[in-house]
């Protein structure tokens, strides 16, 4: 009888050993909606897994965050979204060479863009963004507009362009693996394994 992995909570398509191991110095905060902690398809938990220095918090709309409040942390907080005042990552990571908590807004896009509207604590944070290069795999949620990547590609692309390609794309194998083993497990169903 197949059993659910106590890890992954999979029962037929249990992904816990394609899990690489990445050696990032980056820290992250994923402030995360309310709404997403209750979706299978979150992909946040992925990067808590991935990465050793990952804090998941969830988002209130008035009260400002412990983690993500300059005053209470020996790493400046700033806040991973494309703005008119946003810098490029690169950049960011140029002038500020101190290690920096990246907080990652945790929602589908439209969720994201409320947090930050309806929090003006999140306002005042520095932000940067992204110059993604590659496509977004995540096809879980319908709606989404073109060129957004959802927090796991977030979190990848940070790591190449901070930190390591070889990293980067270790992740976004492991992500594809995923999102293969998602759709199995959701249809009932396991993948055929691959003898090497």
């Amino acid at each position: 009888m197949t059993q659910v992995c106590t890890t992954c909570g999979f029962i037929h398509n249990c992904y816990c050993e394609a899990i690489p191991t990445i050696a990032s110095d980056l820290c992250f905060t994923l402030l995360t909606h309310p709404n997403e902690f209750q979706r299978e398809t979150n992909t946040g938990k992925l990067v808590a897994r991935v990465i050793k220095q990952v804090n998941i918090r969830e988002w209130q709309r008035k009260q400002p965050d412990p983690y993500c409040v300059p005053e209470n942390s020996v790493l400046t907080p700033v806040l991973v979204f494309p703005d008119q005042d946003s810098m490029p990552l690169t950049q960011w990571q140029t002038q500020h060479p101190m290690a920096s908590n990246f907080i990652v807004l945790d929602g589908t896009w439209q969720e994201a863009k409320k947090m930050l509207n309806r929090s003006h604590w999140l306002q005042n944070l520095p932000k940067v963004h992204l110059e993604a290069t590659q496509s977004s795999q995540y096809q879980l949620r319908r709606n989404q507009e073109a060129g957004n990547l959802c927090t796991f590609e977030v979190c990848a692309q940070m790591v190449r362009e901070l930190e390591s390609s070889d990293d980067a794309n270790a992740m976004l194998t492991f992500f594809e693996q995923y999102l293969q083993k998602f759709q199995a497990e959701r249809s009932g169903h396991a993948l055929p394994s691959c003898s090497q």
